[in-house]
């Protein structure tokens, strides 16, 4: 039994600051909330992921798209994988670039974008798997039901330097939801502008079967207590 938190949310600075990868909303949105498992360890990735992988499949909503970067290195790896495991998948290159160092050169790259395309369970199953592990590194990842993100590269103020980064921007017309992972892999955000996701309560009410909600916002919630 998976236990939940959630937190609703706001757009604000601190809001943005929390969600990391300087993501960006073109459009309007009606609600956000943060949902984690906290059953025994927060920590624990693969309760997290087991969590959303249960939360997604409850929706039962195709396709689902997954969005994450990567570095050349580990494209070829999901490249073979994703080929072996027949994920329908599109890669390209981000305007951004990054450096690493080796013992004997600086070498600098430009990222990957995976965008998989996933009609069923099953594939959203093994696309999770093989992936998700992504997010205790850091990098970007986020599902959407629809084919909503671009990136952009735009300059960004570090530790008191300017430096170019590609920008995640999410695209709000018509019917939207999506999803963003929060730091390390622990929580995930949900964004929408649907009525089914439009309340804490309609929320909790499609959580997958055998959850318990035990704390909204700053509220801890007993046993007998409805949400």
């Amino acid at each position: 039994m998976s236990e939940v938190w959630i937190q609703e949310e706001h757009l604000n600075d601190e809001f943005y600051s929390m969600v990391g990868h300087y993501v960006q909303i073109e459009g309007t949105l009606e609600s956000v909330y943060f949902l984690s498992e906290t059953a025994e360890a927060v920590e624990d990735r693969d309760e997290q992921m087991e969590f959303l992988l249960d939360f997604l499949i409850n929706q039962n909503r195709y396709p689902l798209y997954l969005t994450f970067l990567c570095d050349d290195v580990m494209a070829e790896e999901f490249e073979e994988e994703f080929n072996q495991l027949g994920i329908e998948y599109r890669c390209e290159l981000v305007e951004e670039k990054q450096t690493y160092y080796t013992f004997f050169k600086r070498v600098t790259y430009q990222p990957r974008c995976f965008t998989l395309s996933m009609k069923d369970a099953r594939t959203l199953s093994l696309a999770l798997e093989h992936t998700f592990y992504l997010t205790n590194m850091n990098q970007f990842y986020s599902l959407s039901y629809s084919s909503n993100l671009r990136f952009e590269l735009k300059k960004v103020k570090e530790w008191g330097r300017w430096k170019d980064v590609s920008i995640p921007i999410f695209k709000t017309e018509g019917d939207t939801t999506f999803i963003t992972i929060f730091h390390d892999g622990a929580g995930f955000f949900l964004f929408s502008n649907e009525e089914e996701y439009s309340s804490i309560k309609k929320v909790c009410a499609i959580l997958p079967e055998g959850s318990k909600v035990v704390q909204v916002n700053d509220k801890l919630i007993e046993s007998e207590e409805e949400v």
